[in-house]
């Protein structure tokens, strides 16, 4: 006889689950203490909000499942962030919430999470693709086994176990867990309708999104567009899906992006959408009567797919990689047309500022790294002016939310992220705004030995924010930080190493050190309040 605890535990270490995180309390503790009897790895995060990103930067970064739990009440609450944040980037994550005893519902509890208060299940549901309160242990493998072939299945994404006390530690005699194998998923008769169009396209556009780097279809776009001579462009979440210095690669575009590559929005005749659901952070520059007379789009959710655009369209639904692997299978034959090579420079020049510019330490960063790394940058004009200006060298290294756009993921996703890969470079760069939201999670890593280098850009104000409303409404009510914070000390109270950097050369030399001492450490990048970030084309109109 083993206890759903036990069960749960030799699941996750089935599932090759090294690492989870989370923070523990009454409710949630038998569940946790097994895990770390089965030989679970348990780093305990300062918010739970945090765990949830630090789960998802190891389900990025492994491809394998991440997990997340936290106590019952707030506990629970405090990661509903996190599991919106990975349902809008397609990551198997597990979120485990506690739950009093189902023998004492009705009575008034401390954190409760029962329907009388905080219904934790019904909250999880809207922000996950499965979300249910296990009231039995017998039940208990049935909603497991269930709960895995969803976020590890076709359309992969967070699922939700709220887990009462007493269920947790009641007896079974047996549990069988099966562990979801992958399958092949491609759309054949849809497959076959592209070549066509390709050939009877004048001016064809690759639009690659975050679903390249989610699905590591890096290899397969570029045979596409060099089988083809197909331009490439990146939408912001999907910056890295392409080397910056291909011959047929044109940058980003929409928020973020460069002129060049809106132009090529509005010009192309077919659009060739990978993993993009072509939000307005991608679209923003491309005007109503320049859509596409066909679109073909790769997108295992048909939640958007042929409502965005007034284009005639072919929806290719499946795995990304497989059905990329299918249609250039099938191409053997095939003789590419003719196009005009890429002499375009598509990079614009970098402002000329008083104070030290960010977009010129960002033109520069990679070259200070080494190849094998991971870059995770947080949302604000920060992230936006590395969509622009950061030259990803290695596809696939470079990870940034412009959908959901949470301040703060960025730092726990690097650390999930660093646990799961301790040899590869990770670093991440946040804002003010966001290392003051989460930049507690700094010990975490300091405590567990998880040296990532973060880079806090430092302009002393909500950026973007504050750039934003100043262009549409001529006020910045909310958006100064009156004192400012100091973020070298604070990182240096939380047990890190901390650098100062107000010139270039600052810089350059902190981050060499950085690198060379192995340990946690905190660049506070000092930038010109007055640059503007890439992000003036999508306004607010509020009159």
């Amino acid at each position: 006889m083993k206890t759903v605890a036990d069960y749960l535990a030799e699941t996750l270490h089935k599932l090759g689950v090294t690492h989870v995180f989370g923070i523990i309390g009454k409710s949630i503790c038998p569940a946790v203490l097994k895990m770390v009897d089965h030989g679970l790895e348990f780093i305990p995060s300062r918010h739970e909000s945090s765990s949830g990103f630090e789960a998802a930067g190891y389900a990025l970064q492994t491809g394998r499942l991440g997990v997340a739990f936290a106590t019952s009440g707030p506990g629970g609450t405090n990661l509903l962030t996190a599991a919106a944040h990975a349902k809008a980037n397609n990551l198997p994550v597990l979120f485990i919430t506690g739950h009093q005893s189902i023998q004492e519902l009705g009575i008034p509890q401390c954190q409760d999470s029962s329907s009388y208060l905080a219904d934790l299940a019904e909250m999880f549901r809207p922000a996950t693709l499965f979300s249910k309160l296990v009231e039995r242990g017998d039940h208990f493998g049935t909603l497991l086994n269930h709960a895995l072939s969803i976020a590890l299945g076709p359309n992969k994404g967070p699922v939700h176990l709220c887990l009462p006390f007493d269920v947790q530690t009641e007896l079974l005699a047996e549990c069988r867990i099966v562990v979801p194998e992958p399958e092949p998923r491609i759309s054949i008769s849809n497959l076959n309708r592209i070549l066509p169009l390709l050939q009877k396209s004048s001016y064809p556009l690759i639009i690659a999104g975050k679903g390249v780097n989610r699905a590591r279809a890096h290899d397969e776009l570029l045979h596409l567009a060099e089988q083809f001579q197909i331009p490439v462009i990146t939408t912001p979440g999907g910056k890295g899906a392409i080397a910056w210095d291909h011959p047929l690669y044109h940058g980003p575009c929409g928020v973020g992006g460069f002129p060049h590559a809106d132009e090529l929005l509005n010009r192309s005749d077919l659009y060739i959408v990978l993993g993009s659901r072509l939000s307005d952070m991608t679209i923003c520059n491309l005007k109503p009567e320049n859509h596409p007379a066909h679109l073909i789009q790769f997108d295992s959710d048909p939640a958007f797919v042929g409502k965005i655009l007034d284009s005639q369209t072919l929806h290719i639904t499946g795995d990304l990689k497989d059905n990329l692997q299918f249609l250039l299978g099938n191409l053997t034959e095939y003789e590419p047309p003719e196009r005009e090579p890429n002499t375009v420079d598509y990079m614009v020049p970098l402002p000329t500022l008083p104070n030290l510019s960010l977009a010129s330490i960002l033109d520069e960063l990679s070259d200070m790294l080494p190849y094998d790394h991971t870059l995770f940058v947080d949302d604000g004009s920060h992230g936006f002016h590395a969509v622009q200006r950061y030259k990803v060298k290695k596809p696939g290294s470079f990870v940034f939310d412009a959908y959901f756009a949470c301040m703060g993921n960025a730092i726990g996703m690097a650390i999930g992220a660093k646990a799961a890969a301790p040899d590869e470079t990770i670093v991440c760069i946040t804002g003010d705004g966001c290392f003051m939201m989460l930049g507690a999670e700094i010990n975490t890593a300091v405590c567990h030995n998880l040296p990532v280098i973060f880079i806090v850009v430092n302009n002393k104000q909500l950026d973007m924010a504050l750039k934003g409303m100043q262009k549409t409404t001529g006020r910045i009510d909310g958006t100064l930080f009156e004192v400012p914070m100091d973020a070298s000390k604070f990182a240096e109270a939380l047990g890190a190493a901390a650098f100062r950097a107000e010139t270039h050369g600052e810089f350059t030399a902190a981050l060499k050190a950085a690198q060379e001492l192995k340990q946690v450490a905190v660049i506070e990048l000092l930038t010109d309040r007055d640059e503007i970030p890439p992000t003036a084309h999508r306004t607010v109109n509020l009159n």
